[in-house]
């Protein structure tokens, strides 16, 4: 038989072209091991044999052009892949890369050092070689340049991350964080705090406004559409006027400052998260971040002033409402405030309260 299981692991033996090919399929499930036969044999057939199967390199760039090349994730992605390069050698064919290498990637990237001296947290090292990486190329590979390759116990080898936090802030630290910053970053800190975007969602081209419509597209989805969000009508009359200023000054954003000469110059998102950063300093708020804990407030906001997880959702475009659900937070205040809602049968009755004065008038 082709497939036979040793232990836990089906295993592959058959003979193809006069040539003999058997191993281990890496699978534990019969379907599974099905499919990677299946997939292999097709391979054979095809002509390849192990100089032929894409190494890393190749695949990562096929990778790269079919699914990455033009999105806005570009440019970080190919960061990324130097990162994994560095760990892994591009050299390696796809079909030989296990946990092990895997492994051994994670434990090396977990030691280098940023350029600002300090270690990559968990989130930074599973975000560089597996879910922005390596775990997509070898998908790819599988699925669409038809190799077999390994299968790899994901969920095993990722670092355990900590649990995010949602910061929030009072009305008193908003107002303080706001007037501490440069008169001409506040519609950016308005916009952020109101909508809860992201930052590179907040500096969108003015190409994604839709003024008749009223909307504003943030981003692509992963998986097809776009994120886009209604504006407020006030907010909707800021950004046509200001959309007007910036095309007459042939600039690309609503987002700008005047000089005393009168001439519009744009603002960077570099910009602003380096005066953000600094305002919170001036204001004396401590433990908080600069932008992402502006869309964390927003949140928790317009989710205590909805009650609606699924609005939430579409306001920071989650892809699930899993992700959302981390604002389902309450503080003291907020049970404190439903306790103030008392179901009648928590007062006591009429001739309770008539037994509790007598008793009490007679002592």
């Amino acid at each position: 038989m082709s497939l036979y299981r040793r232990g836990d692991t089906w295993h592959y033996d058959f003979w193809q072209a006069g040539e003999r090919h058997r191993g281990t399929t890496r699978h534990r499930k019969k379907a599974d091991a099905t499919r990677f036969l299946e997939s292999y044999r097709r391979t054979l057939a095809l002509g390849a044999s192990a100089r032929t199967i894409p190494t890393l390199s190749d695949a990562a760039g096929q990778w790269f052009v079919a699914k990455v090349a033009g999105h806005k994730s570009e440019k970080t992605v190919a960061f990324r892949l130097e990162v994994l390069f560095r760990h892994l050698s591009g050299e390696t064919p796809v079909n030989e890369i296990g946990a092990a290498d895997v492994q051994q990637a994670i434990g090396t990237r977990r030691v280098e050092t940023t350029r600002q001296g300090r270690l990559p947290t968990p989130a930074t090292v599973n975000r560089d070689l597996i879910d922005t990486t390596l775990r997509p190329i070898l998908r790819f590979a599988r699925r669409n340049l038809e190799v077999p390759v390994r299968d790899i116990p994901w969920s095993d080898l990722r670092l355990v991350e900590p649990r995010g936090r949602t910061r929030t802030f009072t009305a008193a630290e908003i107002d303080a964080w706001r007037a501490a910053l440069p008169i001409w970053h506040r519609p950016v800190f308005d916009f952020i705090s109101t909508y809860g975007v992201r930052l590179s969602e907040a500096f969108f081209p003015l190409a994604a406004l839709d003024l008749e419509a009223g909307r504003v597209t943030l981003r692509d989805r992963k998986n097809g559409g776009s994120h886009t969000l209604p504006l407020l009508p006030d907010d909707l009359a800021a950004m046509r006027a200001r959309s007007s200023r910036a095309v007459v000054a042939k600039l690309d954003t609503v987002w700008f400052r005047e000089t005393r000469a009168g001439k519009l110059t744009p603002i960077g998102w570099r910009g602003y998260q380096s005066a953000s950063a600094a305002a919170l300093k001036r204001a004396g708020i401590t433990d908080a971040r600069p932008v992402h804990d502006s869309r964390h407030h927003a949140a928790t906001a317009a989710l205590k002033a909805s009650g609606n997880l699924a609005v939430v959702k579409q306001l920071l475009g989650h892809e699930s409402i899993t992700s959302t659900a981390r604002y389902a937070h309450v503080s003291d205040a907020d049970v404190l405030a439903s306790l103030q809602h008392k179901m009648p049968h928590n007062a006591p009755p009429a001739d309770e309260k008539a037994s509790e004065n007598n008793a009490e008038s007679g002592k």
